[in-house]
């Protein structure tokens, strides 16, 4: 089970006491798991792999079994289900925008790398090879030219407060 499902002996005696996986013994004691368990443990990796919390996981596969009747199970799956979709199109959506992003950064980082200017970070912040910094990929922006971002973190500017006192001392004029 442990070499076809990709997971640890551990795992699966875990999944099976959770109640994910059903196994039957062997005349030895050695658990014995049909076919469509395989099946289920490898969709419950790949639930886990999508950032599925273990109770969801639990809760979606049994659905049917709490059920008072198919009907209620049907209707109850459909909602949990559809908040799932609804939520792995948002995280789809952010993984594509964050790909989009490193790769930007991987190809900045590659006109870096053909550079032939001593290195030394002055050069690295006039580089007239790059675009402007607000052009720049974030990922590369925040990792390669964090340092030109600008002043330290203010607190007061970060919550909106500056702009309240500005507001309060126009209004107060």
């Amino acid at each position: 089970m442990t070499r076809g499902g990709g997971c640890t002996p551990r795992t699966v005696r875990y999944y099976e006491r959770e109640g994910l996986l059903r196994a039957t013994r062997s005349a030895g004691g050695h658990r014995l798991f049909a076919a469509a368990e395989l099946e289920r443990l490898n969709f419950v990796i790949a639930l886990r792999e999508a950032g599925w919390a273990l109770e969801e996981i639990v809760e979606v596969l049994g659905t049917r079994d709490r059920a008072a009747n198919d009907r209620d199970a049907v209707m109850r799956l459909d909602t949990l289900l559809q908040a799932h979709v609804e939520r792995l199109e948002k995280k789809l959506e952010v993984l594509g925008q964050l790909r989009s992003d490193l790769r930007g950064t991987l190809q900045s980082l590659h006109v870096c790398q053909e550079c032939t200017v001593e290195q030394d970070v002055v050069s690295c912040e006039s580089c007239d090879r790059l675009p402007e910094l607000p052009e720049l990929p974030r990922g590369f922006r925040l990792t390669w030219r964090g340092r030109e971002l600008g002043s330290p973190f203010d607190e007061r500017r970060a919550d909106g407060l500056d702009e309240l006192d500005d507001e309060s001392a126009a209004a107060g004029q």
